[in-house]
């Protein structure tokens, strides 16, 4: 409704009291009701009292006449009562709309408020957007304050001073307000409200105008603060649910990749046992063969067993990490008869065990007087053969293989170190999961993969620890550390 509409309403009322035999007494003069009311619709209070006002003084051209010629009549008196009463249903209704327009204002603001924080990522940038969006409604300088773990981050501010009014509003939880903070010509009144969230505070919302912050605006934006509070918290968390389902979604793909990877290392590997297998039952048969079928001197016998020992304790070694390998993907611990055992001797055996290689030289250095250890005879022997084997397989032709001992406050250390090509640091952190090889060498050096994955379970399986240490040309170092006998 529009004022023209008003003018023109109060017009025809006025027009038909006019034609009315009793102006006065018509009852035509409540229809100025009606425009009273569209004024206070469209304008609210004062609108409505002017409109009001306005009726008044133009039914007084009807009233005043009758008053001075027969004076105060009941009839009259009826009418001079019904015009003030119109100026106060004006005011009231006015006030009503007034108060409606309020309640819808702060309606939209929660909406557009509850859509940012909705639409906003991360909480930073959250904040950034409602204290934009309060700026313009509020008509106000605005700032931000929000716990964020143990730190608060500030928007529309450097920063809360700890004995700001900001920090203790954040710390009491009540509202406090500053009529006038100084610093112009005209009153800047600051308003500082908590941000509530689930019962607790979680920040504080600065509100800073330069002129009038009335009671009722207050009580708005005291009541938008725990709007807003409710918000982030869920943006908050909406934020924390998507950074997890984005660490899921990786972890995911990093999983899958990884049982990809297991799935064709396990695919290489049948090949590869298969081959590794072959190799040693090859020679069984064939040395077996010529040992049946026809007749050496015994000189050559003896060889020919050495042979065939080398490759059945060569196959048997397969065979039992295959086993072992078996028990580790069953997540059961391996058999271990553990008695009281000198590293020395276990280190001989190994060295004894390889030296006919030929191909490379074999140091051993141990400390003197060294303590027992409290191993598996047997699976201490796999574990240093398993080591040696390793070193004389990735090192280059007649290069050293050194093999040491030394006592540390947790145990006996032992080493087994060569001087071959290395491991690249991107491999490294994989040497000890089963089916893995390194790419640079898997192509050139033949193996299962297998066998540094069961050294780390039995050495784990003792209450010990093993590790790798490699530098790219400067060959490898394994590491092997297990308790002393108590």
């Amino acid at each position: 409704m529009s004022l023209a509409g008003i003018v023109a309403g109060l017009t025809l009322v006025t027009m038909a009291m006019a034609w009315s035999e009793a102006p006065a007494t018509a009852l035509a003069r409540h229809a100025y009701a009606a425009p009273v009311l569209l004024a206070a619709l469209r304008f609210g209070v004062p609108g409505a009292v002017l409109t009001a006002v306005t009726a008044v003084l133009l039914a007084a051209s009807f009233v005043l006449p009758d008053v001075e010629l027969t004076g105060v009549e009941p009839v009259v008196a009826d009418a001079l009562v019904a015009y003030p009463m119109l100026v106060l249903g004006g005011g009231l209704a006015g006030g009503l709309v007034a108060e409606a327009r309020r309640h819808r204002e702060r309606y939209d603001l929660v909406v557009q408020t509850q859509r940012v924080l909705s639409e906003a990522g991360e909480l930073a940038t959250a904040l950034d957007r409602v204290r934009a969006l309060l700026g313009v409604r509020l008509h106000a300088r605005v700032a931000l304050a929000v716990r964020e773990g143990s730190a608060v981050l500030v928007s529309g501010a450097s920063g809360l001073a700890t004995a700001s009014l900001g920090a203790r509003v954040l710390a009491t939880g009540v509202s406090a307000f500053v009529a006038d903070v100084g610093g112009g010509a005209r009153p800047r009144r600051v308003l500082v409200t908590p941000l509530l969230a689930r019962g607790e505070t979680i920040g504080v919302l600065v509100v800073e105008r330069v002129g009038e912050l009335g009671a009722g605006e207050r009580a708005t934006i005291e009541a938008l603060g725990a709007h807003i509070g409710l918000g982030l918290e869920n943006a908050r968390l909406a934020a924390a649910q998507r950074r997890f389902n984005e660490e899921l979604a990786h972890r995911v793909a990093e999983a899958t990749a990884r049982v990809e990877a297991i799935d064709r290392a396990k695919t290489a590997f049948v090949t590869t046992a298969s081959h590794e297998l072959r190799t040693p039952l090859t020679a069984l048969q064939g040395f077996g063969e010529l040992l049946a079928v026809r007749t050496f001197p015994p000189a050559e016998v003896r060889r020919l067993g050495g042979v065939i020992r080398t490759e059945a304790e060569r196959l048997a070694r397969i065979v039992t990490d295959l086993l072992d390998l078996s028990r580790l993907e069953r997540g059961l611990p391996p058999a271990l008869r553990r008695v009281p055992l000198r590293v020395e001797e276990a280190l001989e055996s190994a060295v004894e065990v390889f030296r006919g290689d030929g191909r490379h030289r074999l140091v051993l250095a141990c400390e003197d007087g060294l303590p027992c250890v409290e191993a598996d005879p047997d699976a201490l022997a796999r574990i240093l053969r398993n080591l040696v084997s390793n070193a004389i397989k990735y090192s280059p032709r007649d290069t050293t293989i050194r093999l040491a001992a030394r006592g540390l406050a947790e145990g006996v250390e032992m080493t087994v170190s060569d001087e071959g090509p290395g491991i690249a640091a991107d491999a490294l952190p994989h040497v000890f999961e089963p089916y893995f090889r390194a790419p640079r060498t898997a192509r050139t050096v033949p193996g299962t993969g297998i066998g540094l994955a069961v050294v780390k379970s039995l050495v784990e399986a003792h209450g010990g620890r093993v590790s790798l240490t490699s530098e790219a040309g400067a060959g490898t170092r394994a590491i092997i550390v297990l308790p002393v006998h108590r």
